[in-house]
């Protein structure tokens, strides 16, 4: 069987399958979910991409299939992604403290510190604590936002189900498109690929530290402003989502 990474665009383009075709495929894909608790979040974030087929990522598939088994594939994948991201709880997952060790970085510190072999050894747990929660940094900012603004009309796009979109806001007289990054250093240039005629906003939880410090600065009212929602300021803070993470995480490591 031959796989390829490929869009929903490039399927209906390909085959010339209609938008028809690919709402009642989705739709029984959907009524087939065990999880249906986001159906019509998933209605919505599906309708909206059928219009803006852009949107839609890359997913692996079957080529040597017909085309309406690909398009069902796709599909099936894509719901999957969005249903497997919203249920795993990130701050739930055990952080690691082992991994692979490089002796001739550990001699380097030892011969730099001075330091004895447990203290070494505390490091280089550090070391992996650290990677390891740097890791889920930026899916655990999105399940933070997805908790303070889906309730106030947002939508969550888990799973990378959109491309350079995390978070869309579909109102009466607006359309809001977000992209989110934890710093400003690491933003999604591929979203200048996109054209849907909406703009994404960009928007980064901290901003490049000033000069000869090395904290960044949190960059939060943005955000305040890009919601426009005053009554919910207070929680789209920096000190808001640092107590969700404290409060919320797991106690647990994942060691050997």
């Amino acid at each position: 069987m031959v796989s390829k990474s490929v869009s929903l665009k490039k399927i209906v383009d390909e085959y010339d399958i209609d938008d028809e075709v690919s709402l009642d495929i989705f739709h029984d894909v959907l009524n087939c979910q065990e999880v249906s608790i986001y159906n019509n979040k998933l209605e919505q974030l599906f309708l909206f991409a059928v219009n803006n087929k852009e949107l839609f990522t890359n997913i692996r598939v079957t080529i040597d299939n017909s085309e309406i088994a690909i398009l069902r594939e796709y599909i099936e994948k894509w719901v999957s992604a969005y249903i497997k991201d919203r249920e795993n709880d990130k701050l739930l997952n055990p952080l690691k403290n082992y991994g692979e060790r490089d002796e001739a970085l550990v001699s380097r510190i030892r011969a730099s510190t001075g330091a004895d072999e447990e203290v070494v050894n505390h490091f280089i747990d550090g070391h992996y604590l650290f990677m390891s929660a740097e890791n889920m940094n930026g899916a655990i900012l999105e399940q933070y936002l997805a908790y303070i603004l889906e309730p106030k009309g947002w939508l969550w796009c888990a799973g990378a189900i959109y491309r350079a979109i995390d978070f869309c806001y579909f109102g009466e007289n607006e359309i809001i498109l977000l992209q989110v990054k934890n710093k400003y250093n690491t933003e999604n240039s591929s979203s200048s690929a996109i054209r849907i005629g909406t703009d994404i906003i960009k928007w980064n939880r901290l901003n490049r530290p000033k000069a000869g410090t090395f904290r960044p600065i949190p960059n939060w009212e943005k955000l305040q402003d890009i919601v426009g929602i005053p009554s919910i300021n207070y929680l789209l803070t920096e000190e808001m989502y640092l107590d969700y993470i404290e409060k919320n995480s797991t106690t647990e490591l994942d060691q050997l």
